[in-house]
This record gives C-alpha cells, structure tokens and sequence, in this order.
C-alpha cells in the first residue's frame, strides 16, 4: 500500500512539475521539451513555402495562405482560406458552413534553387465526390496567383465558391478605389465591379485582391472579423475555374490608400495593354552619387497605343536628370520603349518613386522603386525577436526571419533569442549593403522578468540577478532594456536595479493603447521623472515571419554601419511606431539631447507626423499631435505639427506622440532641458 502512494505521489509531483515547466515558465519549459524532442536545428515542415526574389508565401496542409512576407499582414490578417466551397448560400446562414478541403496531393516546380509553384490536389471532405486542384504561383516579388478548379461527377450541384479571409482585429478597414473605405460589419455585402481589389490594411500595409477572367464574386462580412467571397455556380464535370491574384506592398510613410490606388491602377495598366516596368525592384546607392534608373514601358495589347509624356514621381530627398519628359511615341502591339534617369539621393535612408505615361491624356502609373541610400539618414529597426534558436517548437529559422523582415521594409532586425547567443554568426551572415542582422539576447528568468541585450558579444548568464545582466551587458560595452514589463506572466519584478538603459514600451503582442503598453509608457515617464534618462523602445517580438515589423523604431545614424546604428540607438536618436513617421527637436537640437538653458532662455519646440520622403496628401490622416512634459500634455494640435516658443522655467524632459487614423501610432524619445 505505501509502494502504491509513493508511486500514486511521484506521479502527481512529475505532472505538477510539468505544468509548472510548461505554463508557468514557459520558455524553459519549451526550452526543455523542445531539446529532448526536436534536433534545434532543424526546420520545421509546416507549411509549404514558395519563394522567388522577395516574396515567399507558407501555405499550409490546407492551402490556406498563411503568411506572405513581402508587406502586408503586419498583425492584420490571420490567413487566406483558399478556396471554400458551400452548398448553402453563406449569406442566409446565421453561421455560414463552409466546406473544408482536404489535400491528399501536392506537386511542387522550381526554377533554380527557389520554389516557385505549388499544386494541390483534394477533395470535400463533407463531399467527397467535389474535387479540388489549386495552383499557387510566384507571379513577381509583389504578388502570388491562385487558380482553383473545381468539378464533380454530380452534374448540377448547386455551390457557392471563393475565398475567406481572417483578420486578427475587428477594426481593419477594407478599401476598393473608387468608392473608399468599406464598413466591417457583420452581414455587410458589397458587389464590385470588374476588375476589382479589395484592399485590408494599415498605413504603409496594403493586400490587394484582383480577380481575373471571372466577374468579380459578391464580399460578405460575417462574425465580424471574416470576409468572403463567394461565386455562385452549377458544379459538374466540366471544371469550373477561377483565377485572383493577392498582391502585397509596404511603403514607409505612404497612406495605404495611395498604395492601393497605385495597385489598382498597375492593374489596370496591364488589362488594358500596357505594362510599365522599372529597372530594379529596389536600387542600392551612396547618398549623393548618382544611380542610373530605367524604365520600359511594353504594349501587350493588341492596337498601337500613342505615348505623349513621362513623370517620374520622386520624393524632396531624390533629385532626378529630368523629372518630366515630353515625348511623341507610338508603341505598336509587342513593342517596348526604354527611358533612361539620373537619380540622386541627397540623405541615407529608404525612399520610393514611381513613373507615370500620359495615354490618351491620361496618366498611366507604374510600379514604385524602393531606394536604399547609404549615409547620414533615418533606418527603420525592430530590435525584439526571435528564432529556432529559441528553442521552441513554434519559431523559425534565421534565414526566414532575416528575409520576412527585409522584404517589410525593415533595414535592422536584431535576433534576441531566449538566453542564447548561439544565432551571432547565423544572423550576421544575413546582412547585406541595404541590410543589417543584429544579434542580441533575451534574458528571461521567472523570478525577475525579461531584458533584452543589445549590442553584446557574448551571452549573458539568466540565473544571476538582474543587476549582474546590467553589469554584464555594460562591461561588453551594450544596451541594457526591460522587456514588456506588464505583460502576463512575463512581468517586471524589481524596478529598484541600476543602469537600465531604456524600457520597451511598446511590445508586439498588444496595440499601442492596450493597457500593458500604456502602463509601460507611464513608468517610463516616471522613471524620468526621478531623474533618470531613459529611453522608450519597441519592438515586435516575433516568433513568425509574418509578425516581424508589427512595431519598428526610426534610428538616425552618420551611415548605414553597424557601429553608427549602435551610437544613433546609445544617444536616444531614435522613434517608435507601428507606421506614423515623426519629427522633434528642441531649440534645433534632436530626440535624446541634454540641453543646459538660463532661466528665462526660449524654448522653441517643433514636431511634426509628416514623412521625411513624401508630400503632405500621401501622408495618413492625422488625428493628434500632442506633446509632453514630464510625462503631462503641454500642448496638442489637429494640425501636422506644433511649433511652440516659451521661456524656460523649470528642468524637465518633453516628448511627442502622434495618432493618425486607423490605429497609426507615434512617440520620441525624450529631450531633456536643464535649466540653472
């Protein structure tokens, strides 16, 4: 008896001490499960993955699309189920039921090294006898094209077939060009006309779909967060086909509205017989010297277009030979027309411009170029992520997140693996000239909380207490900040340690105003308000290719070198945002600077949500500017900017935030004055 209790009590301990290891300390739970199940090395065979160029797409057993790299879903959309098939009229169900697809077969085709097509091959899984065979395929480093053909040996089954999308969020805002913004709630219908894209996004994000060769499908909103398709037809053995086409792109500082519109009007540019294309998808170049960009314009259509005129759209920081060229040139059917620019970018940084043809008194737009300049400017970095270093069955390799997070538009991404080092040489050897991977460490500790380690050489041991992570870290010469400090489970236990160098104030796993980023905002400024000089960081803290880049943060460095982005982030020279850009300086002086007045001395502040690189009506709506002293509001204004003027009283710090809508957030770092 005594035997079986011991045995009866050792089980309940080994399961008790499981579910501590698991839920309660997570990572080291994961950690340990993750090193004694699965080689720490290998990649996981989830989904399927088409890649070419830019762009790579995973795709999973189902089909469904569940992340693109290149651009949108910045904590957006969950996934694309395509296709779906229903034989009821989804609209008339309170829940619609949706048939699901089960793929027995899949055939891949490559070109070169990449994979480039996929096909499946499957059936209904509540009717069996409805076959399913879909095409996915790279079509640019922008977009991926479906095509779905769907038959059965019941001639006249009545069906309703399209796709479904899922959006992380009840607030996403739908677009079609043309008529505006569309509203999200359930059982909402629209019926667009042919050619048509529906567009779901944020600032600077934008998914486009384009349907081809078909009408365009009737959209229906249900449970809030879901959108479909749906055609209705009469299945049978003659298979019934349909062909869209779901672009992504990413712009920094570009309203997703002007994104949208310039999708939609490529789109047309190719439907109605004329494509435009630009020498490179993105051009690397010092600042100040010139590069060379061409563009082709090509008539696929079957008539002789006229060509009259030639624009190229450039942003204040991008000087051009000639921005405007007029021109009288007719393009018969297959025939190709090159023009030829100088381009030269004053400042480093990323800039986008983009050609226009005049047909028939009208603009034709092409495609934006991404613009890389090396030299003194501002660099987009998310410095909180992770990868299959971490050890947890859930995360990627470096190569993929490197490559999600360059084709987002980022220019930094630091790998902070759980407390490991190991993923140095492998994130470094992801850098290229318009690229940088950083290699950090996430020091995680149940008993403490988590920090991040930037700008380090060697692990920092986690079973010391936080102040021998901040001595370790400053002896290597690095930034010492306190991760999501009010995030469940993973909270900040002492705030009574010396040498903090900052605080991540907003962490990907919430929006900007959710209550565990708006009571990191509060410590911080009350940190500050003691005395300290603290900065805010944020980050995305992504264990996925698709939520790299939820949150970033603009740092101005001298060059594009890691040494220079180092001293740009050590002097407080940086924003954070989830797509707003920002400008603040005191008495001409920028983000992070200590100033030492008299009292009495002016004090003149101006800040301001416009892009460095584009013009005012490319800019997402503003609805707030406010700024800061000591963590209180001093000013705000619904206007672009506040350009503000008193004399100095008191010391204190000031900072900005900016609000735009759709949930567009910005906030500096502080600037302290000093006054005697």
């Amino acid at each position: 008896m005594h035997k079986l209790l011991r045995i009866l009590f050792g089980a309940v301990a080994v399961v008790y001490l499981i579910i501590q290891v698991w839920f309660i300390w997570p990572e080291y739970g994961h950690k340990l499960i993750y090193r004694f199940t699965i080689s720490p090395h290998k990649v996981l065979s989830r989904d399927i993955v088409l890649h070419r160029n830019k762009l790579y797409a995973g795709i999973d057993k189902q089909g469904n699309i569940n992340y693109l790299s290149n651009g949108a879903w910045i904590n957006t959309i969950a996934g694309i189920y395509a296709p779906y098939i229903s034989l009821t009229n989804p609209m008339a169900e309170k829940k619609p039921d949706f048939e699901r697809i089960v793929y027995n077969k899949f055939q891949t085709f490559k070109s070169g090294n990449d994979i480039t097509a996929v096909t499946f091959s499957g059936y209904s899984r509540q009717h069996p006898d409805i076959r399913v065979n879909t095409v996915y395929r790279v079509f640019d480093s922008n977009t991926i094209m479906i095509h779905t053909r769907i038959n059965t040996s019941k001639e006249g089954m009545l069906a309703w077939v399209g796709d479904r999308v899922k959006t992380n969020t009840r607030s996403i805002l739908f677009y079609v060009p043309g008529v505006g913004d569309i509203t999200t709630g359930p059982r909402d219908a629209i019926s667009p006309q042919k050619p048509y894209m529906a567009i779901l996004g944020r600032a600077n994000q934008v998914i486009g779909f384009f349907y081809t060769g078909e009408q365009a499908p009737p959209y229906f909103f249900y449970e809030w967060n879901w959108l479909a398709s749906m055609y209705q037809v009469k299945l049978g053995m003659k298979p019934f086909r349909f062909t869209r086409v779901v672009s992504t792109r990413s712009a920094t500082g570009m309203d997703y509205r002007k994104l949208a519109d310039s999708q939609y009007k490529n789109f047309l540019a190719v439907q109605s017989g004329l494509k435009i294309t630009a020498s490179s998808y993105s051009i690397i170049t010092d600042y100040n010297k010139y590069a060379v960009y061409n563009v082709s314009v090509t008539n696929v259509g079957s008539r002789p277009e006229h060509i009259t005129g030639l624009v190229l759209f450039a942003p204040k920081d991008i000087t051009t030979s000639k921005p405007y060229t007029s021109i009288s040139d007719t393009l018969s059917p297959g025939g190709t027309s090159v023009f030829a620019f100088k381009i030269k970018a004053l400042n480093g940084g990323d800039f986008y411009l983009y050609p226009a043809i005049m047909v028939n008194g009208n603009y034709i737009e092409g495609p934006w170029t991404h613009v890389f300049s090396n030299g003194p400017g501002w660099y987009s970095a998310d410095m909180h992520n992770h990868s299959v270093y971490s050890f947890n069955p859930e995360d990627y390799p470096v190569r993929d997140m490197t490559e999600a997070a360059h084709a987002k538009g980022l220019d930094i991404l630091s790998l902070t693996d759980y407390n490991t080092f190991s993923q140095a040489d492998a994130c470094r050897a992801q850098s290229t000239p318009d690229f940088l991977c950083i290699p950090g460490e996430e020091i995680a500790n149940p008993l403490w909380g988590h920090a991040n380690a930037q700008f380090i050489h060697k692990r920092v041991p986690e079973f010391l207490s936080p102040q021998h992570w901040i001595n370790d870290v400053h002896a290597q010469g690095g930034m010492f900040f306190v991760n999501h400090p009010y995030l469940e489970m993973r909270e900040w236990r002492d705030w009574n340690f010396k040498g903090y160098n900052g605080i991540e104030v907003l962490n990907g796993n919430k929006i900007p105003m959710d209550p565990v980023n708006v009571k990191a905002f509060d410590k911080w400024d009350e940190l500050n308000r003691s005395g300290l000089h603290l900065y805010g960081i944020a980050d995305s803290d992504a264990h996925t290719p698709y939520a790299v880049g939820r949150y970033r943060n603009y740092v101005y460095a001298t060059s594009f070198t890691p040494s220079a982005i180092e001293q740009g982030f050590k002097q407080g020279m940086f924003y954070v945002t989830n797509g707003p850009m920002l400008s603040f300086t005191i008495n001409d002086q920028p983000m992070g600077s200590v100033i030492d007045l008299r009292k009495g001395q002016n004090l003149h502040i101006r800040a301001a949500y416009q892009p460095y690189d584009q013009a005012p009506e490319n800019a997402p709506d503003l609805q707030k500017v406010m700024l800061f002293k000591d963590g209180y509001i001093l000013a705000s204004s619904n206007n672009s900017s506040i350009d503000y003027s008193y004399p100095a009283d008191k010391s204190g710090f000031y900072r900005v935030e900016i609000f735009t809508n759709g949930g567009g957030f910005a906030a500096s770092n502080p600037i302290w004055v000093d006054v005697k």
